[in-house]
């Protein structure tokens, strides 16, 4: 696959998951807040349904991310990788608490169980945001797209 190709599939991933993950708890949160079970229901339902995209963007991030990568030693790349093996197991947790907390909703009942595992959902949700955001803006800086800071200069 020709370099252009990858950087365009990689550029559409970040921005599917970033906006999947982003709608996910924009959603989740609008609903918790207003505290109606039947809206939090839907936007659970909604999740559940919506959870292919989050599955099929992820992985294409990661493998496009790694042939783009390739055997560089670049400490932005090597950064780029580690956020995206975090990415990885907090993406396992988000999909299981997506499953769970449909299943809990639908199912059992919104209560204290629902409200911690809902939680956790936030901060997972919340730190795979920042490390796409942070991965973003390292791919950025590697195209010369964003200057890089160094340390002293502006």
């Amino acid at each position: 696959m020709k370099r252009n190709t990858l950087l365009t599939a990689h550029l559409i991933a970040t921005i599917v998951a970033a906006l999947t993950i982003a709608t996910f708890f924009s959603l989740s949160l609008f609903a918790e807040l207003k505290g109606d079970d039947g809206l939090i229901r839907s936007v659970k339902a909604f999740i559940l349904y919506a959870l292919p995209i989050m599955i099929l963007a992820m992985p294409t991030l990661k493998i496009t991310g790694d042939k783009l990568a390739g055997k560089s030693k670049s400490p932005l790349v090597l950064a780029k990788v580690r956020r995206m093996k975090m990415m990885l197991v907090n993406g396992i947790c988000l999909v299981s608490l997506a499953i769970f907390l449909y299943y809990r909703s639908h199912n059992q009942s919104i209560d204290s169980v629902f409200f911690l595992a809902q939680i956790a959902e936030f901060i997972f949700g919340l730190a795979n945001l920042t490390l796409i955001v942070l991965n973003a803006r390292d791919g950025m800086q590697l195209s010369g797209r964003l200057r890089m800071k160094v340390e002293g200069y502006s």
